[in-house]
C-alpha cells in the first residue's frame, strides 16, 4: 500500500481530530517521518521486551501507518505551495497587462459615456476598489458595460474585441490570484490535515519512546534509540555555542 493510500484510509480519524488539539510541530516535518521510520525498525527488534512492559504490540503498526500518512500529508501540502509559487509567479508576469487594460477600458468608456450620467456612476462605481481581485471583478464589469453599449463605443472608434479580451483575461487571472494568495484567510485543508497527522503520530512516538526508554533505563547506548537523534544535536550545538561565547 501506497504512503498517499495509507492517509486515504486513515483521513477519517485524521479528520476527526479537533483542530483546539493539533500540536505544532518543532522539528522539520521530514525529520519527524524520518525519525518514526527509525523508531518503528527499532521497535521491530525490542518487541518482546516492550511488549513485556505491557505496550500493545499493535502501536509498532500504528507506527508505521501514521509515518507513511504523514509522509503523504507532506507531499500534498508541498505541492500545494509548489502551485502557489507558480501562481505567485505568474501574477507577477501578467497581472500589469491586466491594470493596463483596466485603465484603457475605463479611460475610453468615460470618454465615449462622457454625456450620459447614469453609465459615468457605473463607471464610478466600477472603479472603486483598489485590491487585486476588485481589478478582475472591474475588469469584468467593464467588459459588460461596454458590451452593452457598443453603439457608444464604437462612436469614438474603440475597439470592441477588447471586452472579449477582458474576458477572456478575467478567466484566466482570477484562477492565478486563486490560486497564489485565495487561502491567506482561511484553514488551508492540506496544511491542517498534516498537522493533525502529525499530532496523531506525535501521540504514538511518545508513547513507544517512554516505553523504551524505562525498558532500556540501565543501557543507555539502547535508550537513546528511544529519543530524538534531532533534539539531541541542536542541544549539542546549543551547549557548543553557549561554552564559546562564555570563553
Amino acid at each position: 500500500m501506497s504512503e498517499n493510500e495509507v492517509l486515504q484510509e486513515m483521513l477519517p480519524e485524521i479528520e476527526q481530530l479537533n483542530k483546539a488539539d493539533v500540536k505544532i510541530c518543532n522539528i522539520p516535518i521530514s525529520v519527524a517521518v524520518q525519525e518514526a521510520g527509525n523508531l518503528h525498525k527499532r521497535v521491530s527488534l525490542d518487541m518482546d521486551k516492550l511488549v513485556e512492559l505491557g505496550m500493545p504490540a499493535e502501536l509498532q503498526e500504528r507506527l508505521g501507518k501514521l509515518r507513511a500518512a504523514l509522509f503523504a500529508a507532506e507531499v500534498n501540502w508541498q505541492e500545494q505551495q509548489s502551485e502557489r509559487s507558480k501562481a505567485l509567479e505568474l501574477w507577477k508576469e501578467k497581472s500589469p497587462a491586466l491594470y493596463e487594460l483596466r485603465k484603457d477600458i475605463i479611460e475610453h468608456l468615460a470618454f465615449a459615456f462622457r454625456k450620459d450620467e447614469r453609465l459615468m456612476e457605473q463607471i464610478a462605481d466600477i472603479d472603486e476598489g483598489d485590491t487585486h481581485a476588485d481589478a478582475i471583478e472591474d475588469l469584468a464589469r467593464l467588459a459588460v458595460l461596454g458590451t452593452q453599449n457598443t453603439e457608444l463605443v464604437q462612436a469614438i472608434k474603440y475597439d470592441v474585441a477588447k471586452f472579449a479580451s477582458a474576458n477572456a483575461m478575467v478567466s484566466e487571472m482570477s484562477g492565478v490570484l486563486s490560486t497564489a494568495n485565495g487561502y491567506l484567510y482561511r484553514d488551508d485543508e492540506r496544511k491542517l490535515i498534516r498537522d493533525k497527522t502529525y499530532t496523531l503520530l506525535k501521540a504514538v512516538v511518545d508513547e513507544i519512546r517512554d516505553y523504551g526508554r524505562f525498558a532500556f533505563r540501565n543501557d543507555p547506548a539502547l535508550a537513546k534509540g528511544y529519543t530524538s537523534k534531532y533534539v539531541r544535536d541542536r542541544a549539542k550545538a546549543y551547549r557548543s555555542s553557549k561554552d564559546i561565547t562564555q570563553n
